[in-house]
């Protein structure tokens, strides 16, 4: 079970809002996956968490499913009282079809959504949004922040991805694409290189894969690698430090064209105090004015716990939309 702290649990929640039934969030990754069920108010009732079942058929979809159930067990709920999920994938998702792509670290169905795929096994509405954008919204709405002003999320881990939200809302852009900094054309000649990347070229520089590959074929887990740099190793330290210029690189460029009111580094990477702090002193050199550079407030429970804010929200809304249409 992920762990969860009281502050992480009981942020959010909304004054007056009614405890009936219940919403889920689920953050799906590529290696695991984290969710929780919660209150109309947004209050977190209960949480879970398992490994990503790959193979043919996407099992993770019953995997999904049977976390739903288990999750209303473990917090005493009536599941028939479920009112909504919302789901986080490692993909753009479209706004106009609801098909997900762009997902190198999990084979997702290209055929049909996978909100429709997963409401059917479910039995109510769901919703889909890309995994890092649903974190954003977390730090924002409950991360310490009262969802004004924009918010820049990064989280660097297996692979880097970015979400945005501005004022309570989250940036989807145009095609569901907003934040795949991943293909930010980054190196000596990015026209040369990027026909031959599968993940991007600023996640080929600073992803996990591309950490171990620095360190050569010997390369342990890159959590051990952090563990080493803090012992004294030399050569794990210029490793990480060769891949904090580059995502200073990459996030100069963000903040540049953006002006974020605050940029968060989440992630199993990002979340590292010595990493952020390694990438702040590559900005600095970079950008002629200070950035307002945070690590995640939530850590790994920033997807689900900003799943389980949006699906209550909605809940909420549909809520007051029915009762204005009663007499």
């Amino acid at each position: 079970m992920a762990a969860i702290t009281t502050a992480e649990a009981s942020s959010g929640r909304v004054p007056g809002a009614g405890d009936a039934g219940t919403v889920v969030g689920i953050d799906l990754g590529g290696s695991k996956i984290l969710g929780g069920v919660a209150d109309l108010s947004g209050r977190l009732l209960a949480d879970d968490e398992e490994p990503t079942r790959h193979g043919p058929d996407a099992p993770f979809l019953d995997q999904i499913a049977a976390m739903v159930d288990r999750l209303h067990e473990r917090a005493g709920r009536d599941r028939t009282l479920l009112s909504g999920v919302v789901v986080g994938v490692p993909g753009t998702v479209s706004p106009e079809t609801g098909l997900v792509a762009l997902s190198p670290n999990l084979a997702l169905p290209a055929d049909e959504p996978v909100g429709a795929l997963i409401a059917r096994r479910v039995g109510c509405p769901v919703e889909v949004l890309n995994d890092v954008a649903a974190a954003a919204y977390g730090e924002a709405m409950r991360g310490g922040g009262d969802g004004r002003g924009l918010i820049a999320f990064a989280a660097f881990g297996t692979g880097v991805g970015l979400g945005l939200v501005l004022d309570g809302r989250i940036l989807h852009g145009a095609r569901g694409r907003a934040g795949e900094i991943a293909y930010l054309p980054i190196g000596a000649d990015p026209h040369e290189a990027a026909p031959a990347s599968a993940s991007g070229l600023f996640e080929d520089r600073v992803g996990s894969a591309a950490i171990r590959a620095r360190y050569g074929a010997d390369a342990p887990s890159v959590a051990v690698l952090f563990d080493r740099a803090a012992a004294g190793d030399a050569r794990a330290a210029a490793v990480l430090d060769d891949v904090a210029r580059d995502a200073a690189t990459g996030l100069a460029a963000v903040v540049a064209l953006l002006d974020p009111d605050a940029l968060v580094l989440g992630g199993s990477i990002g979340v590292r105090p010595e990493f952020a702090g390694r990438v702040g002193l590559h900005m600095n050199r970079l950008l002629p004015f200070e950035v307002d550079l945070r690590t995640s407030a939530l850590g790994r429970a920033a997807g689900m716990l900003g799943a389980v804010h949006a699906a209550a929200e909605t809940a909420r809304a549909d809520a007051a939309l029915l009762a204005g249409r009663q007499p």
